[in-house]
């Protein structure tokens, strides 16, 4: 018996190879840079949108995003360059496009050559089912940290609103406690989705906190067109501007107060939720269901193998036995 050979029970893995020295640095300075990235994300969108925003911050945080976005861009291109031209090409170009235009998905990129990603604290790691049990380990504590935190932080900014507005380092605080939240949130998603088998599927799952990663930069893009309202009541004065026009920009003011609104609502119904949901006993109702279904969707299987055996038979009885041609007589 061939010693080398895989037993009936084994499961075969994928080959991998081993990486480099020089793709360990690598993998170590883009995740770097990709979380400095997301920080400055997160400060462009939590902080622009306060009134005691300097323009010196403002101006910090754009030259920090367009100084960094070429090196993503940069890498991204060697990396289709330099990737297995034995493996198909299309999803390491959809996974460079989606660095290229959000850098923050470089954190968890996995490597083009070995399929290898780099998780802080774990090393290199195979993505799939196993890490991704491993992450949800791995965040369950943190993010039950920043779902306690969510709840301050939402009653100061509706019950202290006056006070926020007056004091320029307390609205600087929240804003860097809602900043915080958020990467901790975006963090969290852009790591669980990278290694999940199938990131499309997790994300409609979880579309909870797509909505909460995805709201505030929808709002800080209506911001961002609010901000011509002004303009547009002067022009409105010299009739340069239609009714129709000013009330467009009277939609985008509503529509930027109930994205905020939506927002803040998600990030509460999740800290909730994180906080009353990891019980082992909620846990373990849980995977009793999905087992249920399972076993639900094998038992439908199976009646349905079983019909088309017994069709499959029965077509065979209804055919005519081929008839033997007459034995020659010698």
């Amino acid at each position: 018996m061939n010693p080398e050979a895989p037993t009936p029970g084994d499961v075969f893995p994928q080959p991998h190879a081993t990486p480099t020295t020089g793709e360990a640095l690598r993998a170590r300075l883009m995740f770097a840079l990709a979380f400095v990235h997301l920080l400055l994300v997160a400060g462009l969108v939590h902080r622009a949108m306060s009134k005691s925003v300097t323009r010196w911050e403002l101006d910090a945080m754009y030259a920090g995003l367009v100084a960094l976005w070429p090196v993503f861009a940069l890498e991204v291109a060697w990396v289709v360059v330099r990737r297995d031209r034995s493996k198909p090409r299309r999803p390491v170009v959809l996974r460079s496009m989606l660095v290229a235009l959000m850098p923050a998905w470089r954190m968890a990129l996995a490597d083009s050559r070995t399929g290898l990603v780099w998780v802080p604290r774990l090393g290199w790691q195979k993505p799939g089912k196993e890490l991704f049990k491993r992450l949800e380990l791995s965040f369950g504590g943190p993010m039950l940290l920043f779902a306690f935190l969510i709840l301050p932080i939402l009653l100061m900014e509706y019950l202290r609103a006056e006070q926020v507005k007056e004091i320029p380092a307390l609205a600087l605080a929240l804003d860097i406690g809602i900043a915080v939240v958020w990467v901790a949130f975006a963090t969290e998603f852009v790591f669980k989705a990278s290694v999940h088998p199938k990131p499309f599927a997790f994300a409609q799952e979880r579309w909870l906190d797509v909505a909460i990663v995805v709201l505030p930069m929808l709002e800080f893009v209506l911001t961002k067109w609010v901000d011509a309202a002004p303009l547009a009541r002067l022009l409105r004065a010299g009739r340069a501007l239609s009714p129709e026009q000013i009330a467009r920009m009277q939609r985008l003011y509503r529509l930027q107060g109930l994205a905020t609104k939506a927002w803040h609502s998600l990030l509460l119904l999740k800290g909730i939720s994180r906080l009353l949901g990891n019980t082992p006993e909620k846990r373990l109702a849980k995977l009793e269901e999905q087992i249920a279904e399972l076993e639900e969707q094998l038992k439908q299987a199976r009646d349905e193998a079983t019909e088309v055996r017994t069709k499959m038979a029965e077509k065979a009885k209804e055919e005519p036995l081929p008839i033997a041609p007459p034995a020659s007589v010698p």
